[in-house]
């Protein structure tokens, strides 16, 4: 406890303020249920309250004795609970094997509906910025003008640990691939479909070249460019 503090009131203060603040509608359910079962405890017995509000605040480690014995002091028939643990660790297991069920154009319309609805000004800022991108968009902000491994963006912050392919944690929180590696593989089919499509398609390379060209052209100009804000040299 500090400052007088009990430690029922900091537990209430934790789950009031869970259920207020949380976005995920069972989240504020549970929280302010169970702050209403903590209180109505206090009013009968205070001590047994705080002693409850003392424990949650300073959890330990659960054992499968302590769970399985109050669900049998409660009349609560566990048989069927093993199986359904090793069915959903099963399932957390394999989950990042699994193949990732990503739409662009939802989650395209999902975020923009989302940003129009918190954010309208920066929705319409964003709407002008795109109005005026011109036809060659999609070639400037996804071909890198100098195909290197400096400037080549990477998918995403990585996670915890981005050398662990095959036992990421953050794949595991997700139940699938987290947005790095998804990112990550997502760029490798890509990079692997271009070039497929260079090495059979004429017109595709050639394009490619002219705006590689194009590019670089763009580039020198704006390396050779002198600066505005310096004065002229005199003659």
């Amino acid at each position: 406890m500090t400052n007088g503090t009990t430690h029922l009131t900091r537990l209430r203060t934790r789950m009031l303020a869970t259920a207020y603040c949380n976005a995920d509608l069972w989240t504020q359910r549970t929280a302010f249920l169970t702050d209403q079962a903590v209180a109505a405890l206090a009013h009968r017995d205070p001590a047994a309250a705080e002693d409850l509000a003392a424990q949650q605040l300073a959890p330990e480690f659960l054992h499968d004795t302590q769970i399985l014995g109050a669900a049998v002091e409660a009349g609560i028939d566990t048989s069927t609970w093993p199986e359904r643990r090793e069915k959903i660790q099963a399932y957390a297991r394999e989950a990042a094997g699994l193949d990732p069920h990503f739409d662009p154009a939802t989650e395209a319309h999902r975020l923009w509906a989302s940003l129009r609805s918190h954010y309208p000004q920066i929705a319409a800022a964003l709407a002008d910025n795109l109005s005026g991108l011109p036809e060659s968009w999609r070639e400037d902000l996804f071909t890198p003008a100098r195909p290197t491994l400096k400037n080549i963006p990477g998918p995403e912050t990585a996670p915890y640990d981005p050398t662990d392919w095959e036992d990421c944690e953050a794949c595991g929180e997700a139940q699938d691939q987290c947005r790095f590696h998804r990112g990550f593989f997502a760029g490798q089919e890509y990079q692997s479909d271009l070039v497929k499509t260079l090495l059979t398609d004429g017109v595709a390379i050639e394009h490619v070249q002219e705006r590689h060209a194009e590019l670089e052209r763009l580039h020198a100009q704006t390396t050779t460019a002198p600066d505005r804000d310096e004065p002229a040299a005199a003659l």
